[in-house]
């Protein structure tokens, strides 16, 4: 499998879920088994989370290296894993939007919208903690420890950006530190978690998880982007999010490293009217032009390239290969 292929991101994502369905089917029963147990007043509110079906990127990372060892895997560990993953996530997600004042999430109403900040940070909560309980009889017990730290790495970058939160001055070097841990540490605990079950030993453990962070940094880059509406076709959350909570992500910092004393001050100018009609475009306009963009694209494909040579020394089987087209499909996302 190779870039010249020139599927869509969509394409090969729905051909990977494909190949690992029947896990992916488990692991949503098994959250819906949750959000059904759960207490009056938890309950309905997880259905209908759980209803706003995502892209499972995750769970299919998880699942695919899970059935590329020597054996298929037991479907209840999979599921379970999956289940964890998906769980956190969605946690993560409730109180990202809390934070971010986001009102549009998979084009619906977002939770702190649709229950209010305290309702929503509780649900966040529950969610959080059946994530934790869906692994806590896993055999190898290096997988609930997994998953953990990956609940606390997002938290730590969580903390960290709204540190950063206004400094426009946001050094590159913590931009990487927060987005390696909002976005690729579950995407990197889920390739390990994967690995795991698929009975790999310690090296191509590490190996996988390093392909998982690489693909997690790209996946965020190219996400940067997208709020600025660069690639977009069908965006399911509202553009110029970034710009509006005071976030310097990577385009930003790009343009700043390379531009002139004047133009920063003016483009910091631009950046505090941002809410503004017609503002977002002018930056947009300042960032395309100085090649920030295409910059940060460079980036991404890097990490892209990385995480192939990476997957290049790994076995080879089906899911492997399906696991590349994936990688390399990942900088033609459109949402």
């Amino acid at each position: 499998m190779n870039s010249a292929d020139h599927k869509t991101f969509q394409e090969v994502l729905q051909n990977a879920r494909g190949q690992v369905q029947e896990y992916l089917n488990e692991a949503d029963a098994t959250v819906l088994a949750v959000a059904r147990s759960a207490p009056e007043g938890v309950s309905e509110r997880m259905l209908k989370l759980i209803q706003r079906k995502g892209k499972k990127i995750r769970s299919t990372v998880l699942s695919l290296i899970a059935t590329s060892g020597k054996n298929s895997p037991v479907m209840e560990r999979v599921a379970k894993a999956c289940a964890g993953v998906e769980m956190l996530h969605l946690a993560s997600l409730v109180h990202d939007d809390i934070i971010d004042e986001t009102t549009l999430r998979r084009g619906e109403r977002t939770a702190h919208v649709e229950w209010g900040n305290k309702i929503a940070v509780l649900m966040g909560d529950y969610i959080l903690s059946q994530a934790m309980r869906a692994v806590i009889h896993e055999q190898a017990h290096d997988i609930p420890l997994e998953l953990s730290s990956a609940a606390n790495r997002l938290i730590v970058g969580e903390i960290c950006e709204l540190d950063s939160t206004g400094d426009l001055d946001i050094s590159l070097a913590r931009y990487n530190h927060i987005i390696d841990c909002k976005t690729a540490a579950l995407i990197e605990a889920s390739a390990r978690i994967g690995a795991i079950i698929a009975g790999f030993e310690k090296p191509e453990v590490e190996k996988f998880g390093k392909i998982g962070a690489h693909f997690g940094i790209a996946f965020q880059i190219i996400d940067d982007l997208l709020d600025y509406g660069v690639g977009a076709t069908d965006l399911d959350k509202a553009k110029f999010t970034d710009l509006s909570n005071g976030l310097a992500t990577l385009p930003l910092i790009l343009y700043f490293e390379k531009v002139s004393p004047e133009e920063k001050s003016e483009m910091k100018d631009l950046l505090k009217k941002s809410s503004e009609t017609g503002v977002p475009e002018k930056i947009c306009e300042r960032l395309k032009n100085a090649g920030a963009f295409d910059q940060a694209k460079e980036i991404a494909l890097q990490h892209i390239s990385d995480a192939s040579e990476i997957s290049d020394s790994l076995p080879k089987n089906e899911h492997i290969e399906i696991l590349k087209a994936f990688l390399f499909s990942m900088t033609e996302r459109g949402n």
